[in-house]
């Protein structure tokens, strides 16, 4: 993959909700839709294709990139954690503290969050859950998740996969 594809990313949730910041009263809930983008974001439907990015230290990860509505955009924490449904064992999560950015439709968004995974050769073609949590400084939580497949063009063994062992098609 190269700098100027943007890589995948998830869709997690999506609902409509007056404004950026809801109101006075803090929400007991807010709303998140979790989608692809290094520079922009572009939503993602259940079962799609998502391709990993090679990380700067060596790691993988999928480009996200997160909406949100009834949050507030100052002090919030994103937490995205990645897991192949099949093995529990794999789920490895990644934490942040964002600034979203208010949108001119009265949503935020925050673009170009490298959701890790922690053995990305055993994932390749897999269901892949990712579920992402956002709090603001309020304590208004937004929280969804989305099944991809991630794609990756790589020779790479999974260590926990056997031998001669195929990827699902």
């Amino acid at each position: 993959m190269t700098g100027s594809t943007p890589a995948a990313g998830i869709v997690v949730l999506l609902a409509f909700a007056p404004g950026c910041a809801g109101g006075d009263e803090p929400p007991a809930q807010g709303i998140a839709e979790l989608g692809t983008g290094e520079w922009q974001f572009e939503p993602l439907a259940d079962g799609q294709e998502v391709e990993l990015a090679h990380g700067a230290q060596g790691g993988w990860h999928l480009w996200t990139s997160v909406r949100t509505l009834g949050l507030e955009p100052e002090g919030v924490l994103l937490e995205v954690t990645t897991t192949v449904i099949d093995d529990p064992a794999s789920a490895t999560t990644s934490r942040g503290r964002i600034k979203l950015t208010e949108r001119e439709d009265g949503r935020c968004e925050f673009i170009g969050w490298p959701a890790v995974l922690g053995e990305p050769a055993c994932a390749i073609g897999q269901p892949l859950r990712i579920r992402a949590v956002v709090t603001d400084a309020r304590g208004a939580v937004a929280s969804g998740e989305r099944l991809v497949r991630p794609r990756w063009d790589s020779d790479e063994a999974c260590a926990r996969r056997p031998q001669g062992a195929q990827d699902v098609d």
